[in-house]
């Protein structure tokens, strides 16, 4: 197996532009863009991009949380659509917007290890900001979100029934970002947190609190990088909102 990590970035529907990889991304990384057309994937490649490949099997989805299950499905399953990324060490998946990554990333890629299957991170918000429920509360009065409000609400009303039944303290339990994650594909846990993942992805848009809530329920088998230095990134505007 080779060792070194994928850094793994989607781009459907025209959603963002298409812009070279971070310009500090780590040096072990291979860089993977994932897009649906001809342009993206031509811009990508001179650009500088490594692995580019293009699907086209969601090209008709126009529904908004239809095209939110897709992300899900990537987010979860990126080997499904890039199988070449097996051969790698980590797989880490995130946006395509990405200008520069945050000062810290490296030092969280480099924490992540055998031992878990799942890479995470949290800590982005302080004091009361920084729980499920004032996650919830965000979200589901998010304009652009109102299609999907019902659906956050009654999720995380359930998960945090489940998390306080075992005992773990909610006010305490940082709000974790979909936007950086990264995945061990070899590891024995790794089919079960991934499709818990795409599972609750399907029902609930909210990445962050479906990411907050199992990495306290599974907490053995997920690393959780928390820092409140989240300096130096850069994003690119996107190019319609979601």
């Amino acid at each position: 197996m080779n060792d070194r990590n994928v850094f793994l970035v989607k781009n459907l529907f025209n959603y963002e532009k298409v812009i070279p990889p971070p310009t500090n991304l780590p040096e072990n990384f291979q860089t993977v863009y994932l897009t649906d057309n001809d342009i993206n994937c031509e811009l990508a490649k001179n650009l500088g991009w490594g692995i580019v490949k293009k699907i086209e099997q969601f090209l008709n989805v126009e529904d908004k949380f239809e095209r939110r299950k897709i992300i899900a499905f990537i987010n979860s399953f990126p080997h499904k659509l890039v199988p070449e990324v097996l051969d790698y060490k980590f797989v880490f998946v995130s946006d395509s917007n990405i200008v520069r990554l945050w000062d810290e990333y490296i030092v969280f890629t480099q924490n992540c290890s055998n031992e878990f299957a799942l890479f995470v991170t949290s800590g982005y918000y302080s004091d009361d900001r920084d729980t499920i429920m004032a996650e919830c509360n965000q979200s589901a009065n998010t304009e652009r979100w109102a299609y999907n409000k019902n659906e956050i609400i009654d999720s995380t009303n359930r998960y945090l029934t489940e998390l306080k039944e075992k005992n773990i303290d909610v006010d305490n339990l940082s709000v974790v970002s979909a936007k950086y994650i990264g995945w061990n594909l070899h590891h024995e846990k790794y089919e079960l947190l991934s499709n818990l993942l795409f599972k609750e992805g399907s029902e609930n848009l909210q990445g962050n609190i479906i990411l907050s809530y199992m990495s306290g329920i599974y907490s053995n088998d997920i690393y959780n990088y928390n820092t409140k230095n989240y300096s130096g990134g850069i994003l690119n505007e996107h190019n319609i909102q979601a």
